[in-house]
């Protein structure tokens, strides 16, 4: 799947240049988590806690859920950003799952949809512990003026925790962050930094703040004894 979408990313690109008498028409970037420099240690307890990510649903109000950005030209031109290898919610729950394994918790191999309501939890699922969300905001703009070029970014993700076994949801938390950058450079490699650190430091917020996840199993430990 994921070679097949890189495959029809690169012929668009290709296919807009070739038939447009602009330089370019389309940017594509390497969206993905990237873990903080200074990793703390994981907790010893999280290794044997098991979870479920559940596949994010892309929640956003836009017409092409592919499109991750924009670059404005001088001339006001709006070129649009599409992710080089994956769709955007493939890669937002990919990266949950590597900041959870970051803080030592065991992700299944299962990615399940789940649309976040009670009576869509599979309790067969195979662990008591689900996580799943929407793509609320994700997008990254790039001004070219002359020799500034400045770099914005928006993420804005909707986090849920539930009890699978107890087809309960536990909490519903909220995980953003925004960032801005002036430079003198631009390229490819530039938009996909910065649409990926804004991305990793909205799930950090969440998943590894060493606060939320585990007030969240002390309750589930709490009230099943």
């Amino acid at each position: 799947m994921n070679r097949f979408f890189s495959r029809a990313v690169t012929a668009l690109a290709v296919s807009m240049l070739l038939f447009s008498c602009a330089p370019v028409n389309l940017y594509t970037v390497t969206m993905q988590y990237l873990p903080p420099e200074t990793a703390a240690p994981a907790a010893a307890k999280a290794a044997s806690i098991p979870v479920t990510v559940a596949a994010f649903n892309d929640a956003r109000e836009i017409d092409d859920t592919i499109r991750i950005g924009t670059v404005v030209l001088s001339d006001g031109k709006e070129v649009p950003i599409l992710p080089k290898d994956r769709r955007p919610a493939e890669t937002v729950t990919d990266a949950v799952r590597k900041c959870l394994s970051e803080e030592g918790y065991s992700p299944s191999p299962e990615t399940p949809a789940w649309n976040l309501k009670i009576d869509s939890i599979d309790k067969l699922w195979g662990t008591a512990f689900l996580i799943g969300g929407t793509i609320d905001r994700l997008d990254v703009v790039c001004h070219k003026e002359g020799i500034k070029k400045t770099y914005r970014t928006d993420v804005k993700l909707t986090i849920v925790f539930a009890d699978a076994r107890g087809a309960r949801i536990l909490r519903t938390t909220e995980a953003a962050a925004t960032s801005s950058l002036v430079h003198v450079s631009f390229s490819e490699e530039m938009l996909g930094q910065q649409i990926s650190a804004t991305l990793s430091k909205a799930i950090r917020q969440v998943c590894s703040d060493g606060k939320t996840i585990p007030e969240i199993l002390e309750r589930m430990a709490g009230e099943r004894e």
